[in-house]
C-alpha cells in the first residue's frame, strides 16, 4: 500500500507501466462534475469509477482485496477511514469472484486506519486487503474517484 499527497505521483511513475496515465486522470478538474458510474482511459487496462456515497462505522463490511487490478484511491470530497491490513494470514469471508474480481476477508487481526481525505491517494495492490468507505468521527458525504489499473 501506498499514501501520499496528489503532489508526489511523479515518484511512483515506474512502478507499473500504466501508472503515468492512471495519475493523468487526477488532475482533471471536471472529475467533481461527472455523474457516479465507470468511465473508460484504456478500455480494461484503465478505468475509473466516480462514487459519492455515506462513509459508514469500520466495524461493518468485510475487507476486500482484488487479483486482477491495482486500485488508486482518492477522495475529491469529504474524509473517509479506509481499513488496511495485509492478505497474508487473513481468513476467508467470501470466495474470489473473477467476473468482479473481488474477495472479501473477515478482520482478524488489527486493522491500519488510514485517513482519505482531498490532496492525498492510495494505491493498493493484490496484497493489501482493504475496507473503504468507513466513516471518521461521524457518517459524512464523500465523493471519490477509484482508478482501476490492470496488472
Amino acid at each position: 500500500m501506498i499514501l501520499d499527497r496528489i503532489d508526489n505521483t511523479r515518484l511512483y511513475l515506474g512502478l507499473h507501466a500504466r501508472f503515468a496515465r492512471a495519475f493523468e486522470v487526477l488532475t482533471d478538474k471536471t472529475l467533481s462534475q461527472k455523474e457516479d458510474g465507470k468511465y473508460t482511459v484504456d478500455g480494461e487496462n484503465i478505468y475509473y469509477t466516480i462514487q459519492r456515497y455515506t462513509t459508514k462505522p469500520l466495524s461493518e463490511g468485510k475487507l476486500e482485496a482484488h487479483r486482477k487490478y491495482i486500485d488508486i484511491q482518492f477522495l475529491l470530497e469529504g474524509a473517509e477511514i479506509l481499513g488496511y491490513a495485509p492478505l497474508k494470514g487473513l481468513t476467508t469471508a467470501e470466495v474470489y469472484d473473477p467476473q468482479k474480481d473481488i474477495a472479501f476477508f473477515n478482520a482478524t487481526k488489527e486493522i491500519t486506519k488510514v485517513i482519505l481525505e482531498p490532496g492525498l491517494f492510495c494505491v493498493l495492490f493484490p496484497d493489501d486487503a482493504h475496507l473503504p468507505c468507513r466513516q471518521l468521527a461521524s457518517s459524512e458525504e464523500v465523493l471519490k474517484v477509484v482508478i482501476k489499473i490492470r496488472l
